[in-house]
């Protein structure tokens, strides 16, 4: 599978749209969008897939984090349900950032990318975005190719 092939299978969606989509989910679409982005992976043949176990338990990280997130709304401050709450958020935000971390070495690698090309996905800005960077960046390179007429 060839640079232009990888960049049109990842391309998912606008950085607008998975933001607006995972602040209305209280991040539950976050979770979907990393993992279908870790199930693309898998299919390019000799890339390091993400593991499964993790995708998973990432998954049920935010499922839990956003219904102990709501079911906080509805009780004092001081009750372990908040304290609950406020555990899983930052549990599925570190696994979120892990995940990022790990898609962002897994595509400069696949792409050839390194720090002195203008498209290298970046730490800290992977640290700071996440799955949201990794979105933009992957965009930004469909663009690239589009600019260029070499888009699918």
């Amino acid at each position: 599978m060839d640079r232009k092939e990888i960049i049109a299978l990842m391309k998912s969606q606008s950085t607008w749209r998975l933001y607006l989509l995972s602040l209305f989910s209280f991040g539950i679409y976050t979770a979907i969008y990393i993992q279908q982005q870790s199930q693309k992976l898998v299919q390019i043949p000799n890339a390091q897939p993400i593991s499964s176990n993790f995708v998973s338990s990432l998954i049920a990280a935010y499922g839990l984090s956003a219904v102990l997130t709501v079911g906080s709304f509805f009780v004092p401050p001081e009750h372990a349900l908040s304290f609950a709450s406020t555990a899983f958020a930052l549990i599925s935000g570190v696994m979120a950032l892990l995940w990022a971390f790990q898609m962002r070495s897994r595509l400069n690698q696949l792409l050839a990318l390194t720090p002195e090309h203008a498209d290298w996905l970046h730490g800290s800005w992977t640290f700071l975005f996440t799955a949201f960077y990794i979105n933009y960046k992957i965009n930004q390179l469909y663009a690239g190719q589009e600019d260029l007429g070499t888009a699918s």
